[in-house]
């Protein structure tokens, strides 16, 4: 909470946040899940959240781009990675990660 309240004093026009609920309890991660939801309403900014975890980037994100090796392989909302994965890698990442 307090880094990103640190970080929005400066009133950038993007917010790069990495891995800002992986090292929380299931608890307090989801009370700052709402919160961030809550906080994205509120200010006009452009967040990226770098984040292993798929579920937590469809709950929170607009738009959600899967890299691997540095390139971009799929760009769009879950349901876009649901219905056609773009290639074995991206299907195999959200076989492992959502069930």
């Amino acid at each position: 909470r307090v880094g990103v309240a640190r970080a929005l004093t400066l009133d950038p026009p993007i917010v790069l946040m990495d891995e800002p609920f992986g090292a929380l309890d299931p608890i307090t991660r989801r009370q700052l899940h709402q919160e961030f939801k809550q906080l994205q309403r509120e200010v006009s900014k452009t967040i990226i959240i770098v984040t292993h975890d798929m579920a937590e980037a469809f709950e929170l994100g607009d738009s959600v781009a899967l890299m691997h090796q540095g390139r971009i392989l799929q760009r769009g909302q879950e349901a876009d990675f649901r219905a056609a994965p773009a290639d074995d890698y991206v299907r195999t990442f959200l076989e492992s990660h959502l069930s």
